[in-house]
């Protein structure tokens, strides 16, 4: 399962002719490559004989929303979660 996916990716950054630019927009380029295949739909066969849209709905038992596009908005909204340290006062 690990090399389909570890292949995809390869394919991915082979014809994005691989990292250009900052480490931030190499991070950034991975990140949305990985969101796109947690949350595109899956071929007809299987939404049609297992019910599963999408790899999230597989793996998470729910969908936020009965589009892809939505449910990969909400999930990757973090919530107005804030990582970055704290502002100074």
């Amino acid at each position: 399962m690990v090399d389909r996916l570890m292949q995809r990716m390869d394919r991915h950054l082979f014809s994005t002719k691989y990292f250009h630019g900052t480490m931030k927009s190499a991070n950034l380029s991975i990140r949305a490559w990985a969101l796109i295949q947690n949350f595109a739909p899956l071929n007809p066969w299987t939404v049609k004989h297992k019910g599963h849209v999408s790899s999230f709905e597989r793996i998470n038992g729910f969908q936020y929303h009965e589009n892809w596009l939505q449910n990969l908005l909400i999930s990757g909204s973090l919530g107005g979660l804030r990582t970055g340290p704290p502002n100074p006062l």
